[in-house]
């Protein structure tokens, strides 16, 4: 499957209707590519896989509760369970047509107080 802006559109679009705005209660690195984030959303617990695979790169809502699957936690899961853990996930959006890529937006208590933050 073609990962363009289409698919990037569809996605963003599933995401805002079914985990934005929700809050981020857990991320786990499921292996060397792929991370995954608890979001509490819609009085429900959603579980969102990214992954960075170079085969398969991909952003999905996943139907069970993710495993960790790596023994040392890479630097940027140490960076994500420090910002990211405990925010609230506010949007999803698309970039202009070109671009297969989403912006998201959080915003914690620490950012409230210098002005919320997109990722």
């Amino acid at each position: 499957m073609t990962y363009d802006f289409w698919t990037t559109a569809a996605i963003a679009d599933e995401l805002r209707r079914t985990i934005a705005p929700g809050r981020v209660q857990q991320v786990v690195q499921v292996d060397a590519t792929s991370l995954a984030l608890e979001i509490y959303a819609g009085r429900e617990r959603r579980y969102l896989l990214l992954s960075a695979d170079q085969q398969a790169p991909r952003v999905h809502l996943l139907a069970d509760k993710p495993r960790r699957g790596v023994d040392t936690p890479s630097t940027l899961l140490q960076l994500l369970r420090k910002y990211v853990r405990g925010s609230a996930l506010l949007s999803v959006s698309t970039p202009p047509p070109g671009n297969a890529s989403c912006a998201w937006s959080f915003s914690t208590p620490s950012l409230a107080r210098h002005g919320s933050s997109s990722s």
